[in-house]
Order: C-alpha cells, then structure tokens, then sequence
C-alpha cells in the first residue's frame, strides 16, 4: 500500500511525499492545516518530494503565516533544490531564510 501524500508524527516531524504542484498543494494545506493547532513546532521534511513549481512555494508561504498565526515554529528539511531557485528568484527574504535553513 501506497504511504499517504503527508503524515505527521507526535513531535510534529511532518513527511511529505510526491509533486508539489498545483495539482496536489490544495490537497496538502487542507491535510497538514489541523497540525498547526495540536504541535508548538512543525518540521516538514521534503525528502520525498518529487517534484516543484510554483505553487510549492506559495504552500512554504502559507506554513510559515500559519506558523505565526498559531505561534507554531515552522522549519524545513531536506529541501528540492528547485525549490530553493524559485525561492531565489522570487527575492523573498523570510522565504530563502527558512529554507535555506535546512
């Protein structure tokens, strides 16, 4: 059996895996949304994604507001390197930053 797109545990270590496009992030935020009101911190590790476009980036955006919103520190492992280009190219300071921090 196939593992689910996102799972988290209880330290809050959430995996993700496959594209992360705009086919699939709708899907994604709707799934990882409740994890912001039952963790004090979220680790989301990239390892298994597949593949990136734009709309990955939009995704690390919303985790990272959801993040204040919540007072949940939000951190990022194991990031696509095309997600940090886009990160780049897009000159969004926090964005790079929290990236770059894996």
């Amino acid at each position: 059996m196939d593992k689910p797109p996102i799972s988290a545990d209880a330290d809050g270590r959430v995996l993700l895996q496959g594209p992360l496009t705009f086919a699939t992030v709708g899907a994604r935020l709707k799934a990882s949304a409740g994890l912001f009101r039952s963790h004090k911190q979220l680790c989301f590790d990239l390892q298994a994604v597949t593949s990136v476009d734009s709309a990955a980036l939009a995704l690390v955006v919303e985790w990272l507001r959801l993040g204040e919103c919540h007072a949940v520190a939000v951190r990022f492992e194991h990031v696509p390197d095309a997600l940090r280009s886009l990160a780049e190219v897009s000159e969004l300071e926090q964005i790079e930053s929290a990236l770059a921090a894996s």
